[in-house]
């Protein structure tokens, strides 16, 4: 538009319509696809079938974009409606998440299926860890000897120190991360205000293996520790969506290298399979074994 206010196309600079709307154009874009499918008749009769399918696929550009602008189909010379435009569009659309043709991920059955059961996995995972985790016998404020790697009094290597397990990342526990993590820090360091330094992060089947590694190397005594807690915070066994919010944008995000399906979905085996089964979705996964 210019600064008077009238509107100029920018394709054949004549005032009263757009780009969008310019019939010098539309004829422009006719005349391309017609072009093209002379250039495939020939390029048969010479032979030349690379050249035919290059010249297809710039007719059918040429078509889409055609019918975009007025609704017709020139391959046939009729008018399509809009309801019939869209799905021709939409069959060659493919969808972001599973790979499929004809609908986009927004409409995705198999998202949908995949979360169902993603959220019944983890259930059971969560369930196992905390089981799991209770065996081991150490929880919230328990002080533990782990042998760990890294700094120590101005020495690098394996050294064996008392942690002070001072929180539990409950939510992190999903049907692809079985175990449940905690935040440990050096006994010595619990008065300084900034610990991030001696600060670790460990799940509890790691700690009780570094707890083992140290008393077969060391009889180093345990400090006295307060009561030891492992209760899962409400709704966490149940897979609530409160507690499954965060691990589902992850798991499930539209981008990155999250964006696609993940392979337990593509191909489901094991847990997997037995979930897809309890809730009667073998029909949505047809690599499902038998």
């Amino acid at each position: 538009m210019s600064y008077n206010g009238t509107v100029r196309c920018s394709y054949c600079h004549q005032t009263g319509h757009n780009r969008r709307k310019c019939p010098d154009l539309t004829d422009a874009i006719g005349r391309q696809y017609h072009n093209n499918i002379l250039s495939v008749k020939h390029s048969r009769e010479q032979g030349n079938e690379a050249d035919a399918e290059w010249y297809e696929q710039r007719a059918e550009l040429k078509r889409q974009e055609y019918l975009k602008r007025t609704k017709i189909d020139l391959a046939t010379g009729e008018k399509v409606s809009n309801k019939a435009a869209k799905a021709a569009r939409m069959k060659k659309v493919t969808c972001g998440y599973c790979g499929a043709r004809g609908h986009t991920r927004r409409t995705c059955d198999n998202l949908k299926f995949d979360k169902q059961v993603f959220i019944e996995h983890t259930r059971r995972t969560r369930l196992a860890a905390l089981e799991t985790a209770r065996e081991i016998g150490i929880g919230l404020n328990s002080i533990v000897p782990l042998r760990l790697w890294g700094y120590v009094d101005g020495k690098y290597g394996n050294h064996i120190t008392h942690r002070y397990i001072k929180s539990i990342d409950w939510n992190w526990v999903t049907a692809t991360r079985p175990h449940i993590p905690a935040v440990h820090v050096d006994v010595r360091k619990l008065g300084e205000p900034n610990q991030g330094i001696h600060t670790g992060r460990d799940t509890f089947v790691s700690m009780r293996n570094k707890m083992e590694e140290a008393q077969q190397v060391s009889d180093m005594p345990t400090p006295a520790s307060l009561i030891p807690t492992l209760d899962p915070p409400a709704g966490w066994l149940d897979a609530s969506p409160a507690t499954m919010a965060e691990a589902m944008k992850e798991e499930f995000s539209s981008q990155g290298d999250k964006s696609e399906r993940n392979w337990i979905f593509k191909w489901p085996e094991g847990e997997t399979a037995e979930v897809i089964r309890e809730l009667g979705l073998e029909e949505h996964y047809p690599t499902l074994p038998s």
